[in-house]
């Protein structure tokens, strides 16, 4: 079983939190708060887990 490139670390603190300000975003309508989030947990994974997160389609 391969595991999914989005799966967010268990114990990462700032993982959580930026798909926290993701949600927050959202669900506030919030598109530039949302899409920030998304950058910023992207830039995150690459530089902490080194791990890429694939774009959307």
């Amino acid at each position: 079983m391969t595991e999914n490139p989005t799966d967010r670390y268990k114990a990462c603190e700032a993982c959580e939190l930026l798909k926290a300000l993701e949600v927050e975003g959202r669900e506030g309508r919030d598109q530039s708060m949302e899409v920030d989030a998304r950058v910023r947990y992207r830039r995150h994974m690459r530089e902490a887990h080194r791990r890429e997160i694939p774009l959307p389609l």
